[in-house]
Parts: structure tokens; sequence; C-alpha cells
């Protein structure tokens, strides 16, 4: 959605908009403004998916696909993962999908909207051996081995939103360095055209 627009015949209602875009605080006085991801919730179309797996091995890594649309709508994709261990966190475009696995349901932001996810999700993907798991687009650690190991869980976050390509399958892949880590895998993201 563009954002407003002035009117350009009503002198009234030009100057109602300019003091929409000059709201202040009552008590502070300070300039009211919401973010553009913010704003996207107000107009129902953010979006999350949470994930949690209490029991992730080694043998298994834990996967979460996201599916763009191929329509004019962009998904504009931010993702965290925490861990209750050392693990590493991949962020993959163009896997080689083997079973979708099982299909999550998309939670809009707004709880007053009726507005449905264009994207779609799944946990536990399976790729087509061998490493069919697309192009690296974003690793990251959680945590550390060895020596100097972290004794705590972690997170790892790409702080900067990620606008997928149309029609474009995506991955994220936790990969743990210990049997019986619990993960969780959250994704938001909102869809403009």
């Amino acid at each position: 959605m563009s954002s407003p627009r002035p009117p350009r015949n009503n002198v009234g209602s030009l100057i109602e908009w300019m003091r929409h875009l000059n709201t202040t605080d009552s008590i502070e006085n300070a300039r009211v403004s919401i973010a553009f991801q913010h704003h996207e919730i107000h107009e129902g179309n953010h979006y999350t998916v949470a994930v949690v797996d209490t029991d992730v091995d080694i043998a298994g890594p834990k996967y979460v696909r996201i599916t763009a649309p191929n329509t004019t709508k962009h998904i504009h994709l931010i993702g965290i993962v925490s861990a209750s261990a050392a693990c590493l966190v991949e962020f993959y475009e163009n896997p080689t999908p083997l079973a979708d696995g099982n299909a999550l349901t998309e939670q809009n932001n707004d709880r007053n909207s009726a507005n449905a996810a264009t994207a779609t999700t799944f946990e536990d993907t399976t790729t087509q051996a061998p490493n069919n798991d697309g192009t690296l687009l974003f690793a990251s650690r959680i945590g550390g081995t060895g020596v100097a190991q972290t004794r705590f869980a972690g997170s790892a976050a790409d702080r900067e939103e990620w606008i997928l390509k149309q029609g474009e399958d995506y991955l994220v892949k936790v990969t743990v360095d210990a049997d019986n880590t619990e993960v969780a895998i959250v994704l938001t993201w909102y869809e403009v055209s």
C-alpha cells in the first residue's frame, strides 16, 4: 500500500492531512510516527510463524521453509533463531525440496484482520541429497564449541529484512552441535505489492 497522498482540491482536507503529518504526543509534545513495518501490521499485511522443537539432534537438522508467491506481492522477511546449545543457523535460497514437510499456520499480527498470507510455510522440509539446500545467503553461529565455548543459550537474527524473490523457496536450517537441543525459529514478514 502506498503512503497517503495530500488531497488536491479541498483546502479543509489538505489542512486535516497536514495535521496528520504533524501529530504530537499530548504529554511529551513529541512528534508521533511509526516504522513502516509497524504500519503494515495496522494494515493487516504483517505475518508470523513460530516453531519450537524441543529435541533437535545432530543427525537431523531443523528446517523451516517459506515460499514466496509468484504474484505481485513482495515478501519482506526477518528471521530469529534461538537455541539451548551451540548450533549453526543458515538461510538458503532455491533449495531442491524432496518433501514439503508439515504446513504451518501463518498468523496475521493484526488479530482483527481477515487478511491471509500469500507466502506459505512448512516445518521439517527435506531436501534432495546430497546437500541440495540451495544458495547460502546468510550464516551465523549460536554459542561455541571447544575450550572457549559459551555456557548459555543464544540467538541469531539477521536484522535487515530480505525481500524474497517471487515464486522462490527459502530454507532456514539449524544444525545443532549436541543432541536434544531445543530450537525456536520465528519468521516475521509483511507483504506489499
